[in-house]
């Protein structure tokens, strides 16, 4: 997480993250799990020891927090090959997160959490132990001391998310505070959760070679001002838009379009180069194009061949990809599906789905709600029939047998997808 945007700010956002890490190593949620006996016994660091008297059953498990926001999650893994607990942690000044599997060493959690698949780079070794009736006590090697209690995250009353579309990047701060960009590790998304109205600032940065254009707030264009303050009442979707610099914006006639240079002007959604095509991907008069073009195997490899920390990026793929001939240009917004459309996917089994060129995204087994992907457009579909998986389990063959009970239309996912 980005140092700048305030610790106390990412709570929600924090949590959500911290418990999706811990998520696919948490229990079966609809049956009990032991909590598992450990004798108690000395250990080394590479986890062996002599056994003494005695055992000690860690009763810990689900969120904790203190006043100052640190955070940990503690879970029992799920997974067979490496048993333990996981435990993920935010905890004093910093605020990045680290999770991993750690082992139960007599009455103490005790190991790295550091996790290089997570692109961490350092050791942070914790001892973890139960203190009082419900509480944690977080020792860290070379660090602080930490005292936590059982904490219920909030349910938020409403959400509020931020996007790009084009090449750039976005911050937020709580109130009418000036947000701060982090030019190493910039956010393209983000996340807040509410439990009630409040006020947050949004600002939006294009990168070299590009032009904040607008702000679009629930689909509507909103702002053409990099930053805005919005008072948040309900779920809001908001969406910087870049486009790329040099480019006027003005009204074109699509339908007397012959060059791709044409169009970046126009509000960018998307690019894609592949197959002898480019794919780019276009918002004008709040409806979405998407413009493909012809492309030469040799214009393909200089395209690929650029590197994109260059500052003069943008200004190089904007002379390569301008000459390129527009064979076709699809309206998105007039394609999306008809409720008959909708209705005639209810009672079909997700293997039928799959063979229709159908994808998967994610699910959520609680309430039985896949998120599906057919071309440019995204689905939300409730399911049923019998899942014997848990959530670290449960794989994307397991939908086939599902049968679809009923479909909501998302909107349009992947703006350049050709299928």
């Amino acid at each position: 997480m980005k140092k700048s945007m305030g610790k106390a700010l990412l709570v929600f956002s924090t949590l959500a993250l911290l418990f999706s890490l811990t998520a696919c190593a948490a229990k079966n949620q609809e049956k009990e799990t032991e909590s598992p006996e450990t004798n108690i016994r000395e250990t080394d660091s590479q986890d062996s020891g002599t056994e003494i008297t005695g055992s000690f059953t860690w009763t810990r498990e689900g969120m904790f927090a203190d006043a100052d926001t640190n955070l940990v999650s503690i879970y029992p893994s799920e997974d067979s090959e490496n048993p333990g607990w996981r435990v993920g942690c935010m905890l004093g000044s910093g605020e990045h997160m680290y999770s991993n599997i750690i082992r139960q060493e007599g009455a103490v959690l005790h190991g790295d959490i550091a996790d290089p698949a997570m692109g961490d780079d350092i050791s942070f070794i914790v001892t973890v132990s139960e203190e009082g009736e419900d509480g944690l006590l977080v020792e860290v090697e070379n660090g602080g001391t930490y005292h936590l209690t059982p904490y219920v995250i909030p349910e938020a009353a409403f959400a509020v998310t931020a996007n790009i579309k084009g090449d750039g990047m976005i911050a937020y701060a709580k109130g009418t505070e000036k947000p701060e960009f982090d030019e190493g590790q910039p956010y393209q998304s983000a996340y807040v959760g509410l439990e009630g109205p409040e006020t947050y600032t949004f600002a939006a940065k294009p990168t070299e070679g590009n032009k904040f254009m607008k702000w679009t707030c629930n689909g509507e264009d909103y702002s053409k001002d990099p930053q805005i303050t919005l008072e948040i009442t309900g779920d809001t979707e908001l969406v910087a838009v870049f486009g790329i610099l040099g480019s006027d914006e003005t009204h074109v006639e699509l339908d007397k379009v012959a060059t791709l240079g044409e169009l970046l002007g126009l509000p960018n959604y998307g690019t894609l180069a592949y197959d002898g095509k480019y794919v780019y991907a276009f918002e004008q008069d709040g409806d979405y194009y998407q413009a493909v073009a012809d492309m030469s195997q040799e214009a393909f490899d200089e395209v690929m061949s650029l590197d994109y920390m260059d500052k003069q990026y943008a200004d190089k793929l904007k002379a390569l990809i301008s000459p390129l001939s527009v064979i076709s240009i699809r309206n998105l917004s007039e394609s999306e599906p008809t409720e008959e459309e909708l209705a005639s996917l209810v009672g079909k089994t997700g293997e039928e789905l799959f063979s229709e060129g159908w994808s998967n995204s994610g699910w959520d087994l609680d309430s039985m709600t896949f998120f599906m992907n057919h071309g440019a457009y995204s689905y939300n579909m409730v399911m049923e029939g019998e899942v014997t998986k848990g959530i670290g389990e449960f794989e994307e063959q397991d939908i086939e047998p599902l049968v679809v009970k009923s479909v909501t239309y998302e909107g349009i996912g992947d703006y350049t997808s050709l299928d």
